[in-house]
């Protein structure tokens, strides 16, 4: 299997870093930063899922992982925020830790609580991305494209490890990311040099994926189904897909109170010495 085709499995969601440099408005989530650095990742997410086919379901297929906020979807609008990590970080919360991380440790810093923020988002994200259109998650693979300082406050705190929170009560929640899902960190697993060498790598990564979506074939429809294709009925290989399986087709009796002169046709009828007839009704 090729690079390209590996970096278009199916059932991939990506979770991206947000940027420091932001408009001065409210703005979509995809639009608010406006770093080239967040520039390049976004375009890692929107061409790594493809597979999702639907514009609505691509953008409920990647997110943005925010200081602020936890996690945004990218059509979310928000307000600019200079919230960062080091900012949680150490700020002890006020009275009496009632939750617990997955991590099994209690909850006692605004760092903690993120955290728990986060998992409680993954779960709510990732386990039905959409809506109720599934019965399972087609979640497969999860690339979280983050600084280590984000991505190492999550993974203390088993964030990623899909183990269920729990309150002072024992009341276990779901786990934070769906059975069959995976997670990788390619900015902590490969030894880049500095931003702009992540930079570089993701441009080639969106160059591969660019060129490995090829257009549908005409001859071909695809239905969508629970976040992977299958095939379906063809026919007409020679104008644009139709989905026939989804048309409802009218029957003869739909016909029977039809005007004559909408049934009638005019034909040409060839004459006996070979000579072209009169057109008829």
């Amino acid at each position: 299997m090729t690079t390209a085709q590996t970096e278009r499995t199916r059932g991939r969601f990506v979770l991206i870093g947000c940027g420091d440099a932001k408009t001065d408005d409210p703005a979509e989530a995809r639009d608010l930063y406006t770093s080239s650095y967040f520039a390049v990742k976004r375009s890692y997410a929107e061409a790594a899922v493809q597979w999702a086919r639907t514009a609505d379901r691509q953008a409920n297929t990647w997110a943005v992982l925010s200081a602020e906020h936890g996690i945004l979807m990218p059509r979310q609008t928000v307000a600019p925020y200079d919230t960062t990590i080091e900012d949680l970080r150490g700020d002890p919360i006020e009275g009496e830790a009632n939750y617990w991380l997955p991590s099994g440790e209690q909850v006692e810093t605004r760092l903690d609580r993120w955290a728990l923020r986060v998992h409680s988002s993954l779960g709510d994200w990732l386990r039905q991305p959409y809506a109720a259109e599934q019965q399972e998650s087609p979640c497969r693979e999860l690339v979280v494209l983050a600084g280590s300082d984000y991505v190492d406050a999550l993974r203390e705190r088993d964030i990623f490890d899909g183990r269920p929170t729990a309150i002072r009560a024992g009341r276990e929640t779901y786990t934070s990311l769906p059975p069959k899902a995976t997670v990788r960190f390619p900015f902590q697993e490969r030894d880049f040099d500095g931003m702009f060498d992540q930079m570089d790598w993701l441009s080639d990564r969106v160059e591969e994926l660019s060129s490995a979506a090829a257009p549908a074939r005409r001859s071909e429809l695809s239905a969508f189904d629970g976040g992977f294709e299958r095939d379906s009925a063809t026919w007409q290989t020679g104008h644009s897909g139709v989905d026939v399986e989804g048309t409802e087709q009218a029957g003869l009796d739909a016909f029977e109170n039809v005007p004559e002169r909408f049934l009638a046709t005019r034909q040409t009828s060839l004459a006996t010495d070979g000579g072209e007839g009169e057109q008829g009704g």
